[in-house]
């Protein structure tokens, strides 16, 4: 079984705040043990995975505040928003409006004004994303997910819902391939987004987790 310290997630991502080091190592490495990622090339794919979807293990809450600057990637990356122009003024209203948005109809979610969009936003070390996968994964976890989607937000959880959706997606299979692209396909869904950023992050743990 490979081994993960605070240390070890500090040289991993040194953004990742020193006094939750600690307690990141041990949810995670409860986590591997769930899910069997037991060797090197199982674990830099789970990494380079989470690393991306945390911004670098800063965070297990998906942020939807965006500068009017990013109008432009709104529009692009996510079909609910229909233009630049319909970006800004999303922006505008602020974060909740964009989250409703942009999850708006997508993995058993309900419309802009049910609020889901929002609720339900990417949380956990690879942000879970859609009241239906919350569900999902609530059920694999015994957790009360869809009702307290907060939950997701807290380390032990967000590590029990990680572990939980690998094994949901055999995701070991592609991983003991080494295949980051099906790995972030079954993360990620088939856009396979910052699919060149996981590779990097990936890339790095294996520095530290040499296979």
């Amino acid at each position: 079984m490979v081994q993960i310290t605070a240390a070890t997630l500090i040289t991993f991502s040194p953004t990742l705040d020193p006094s939750r080091a600690a307690l990141y190592a041990a949810v995670l490495t409860d986590a591997c043990q769930t899910a069997a990622i037991n060797t090197a090339v199982r674990l830099c794919n789970f990494l380079g995975q989470v690393g991306e979807e945390t911004g670098g293990l800063r965070s297990l809450v998906e942020s939807t505040k965006y500068s009017l600057g990013r109008g432009a990637f709104l529009a692009a990356t996510f079909s609910n928003v229909h233009g630049i122009e319909h970006a800004n003024r999303l922006i505008a209203q602020g974060p909740e409006a964009i989250g409703n948005t942009i999850y708006a109809g997508k993995n058993g979610n309900g419309d802009v004004a049910s609020g889901d969009g929002y609720r339900f936003r990417g949380r956990g070390f690879l942000q879970i994303t859609g009241r239906a996968n919350y569900r999902a994964i609530g059920k694999l976890m015994n957790q009360p997910l869809e009702d307290q989607p907060e939950l997701l937000g807290q380390p032990s959880f967000a590590a029990d819902a990680a572990a939980q959706y690998w094994i949901s997606r055999k995701i070991n299979v592609p991983a003991d391939a080494d295949d980051v692209s099906t790995v972030t396909g079954l993360v990620n869904g088939g856009a396979r987004l910052h699919l060149a950023e996981r590779k990097s992050w990936h890339d790095h743990a294996r520095k530290i987790w040499p296979y």
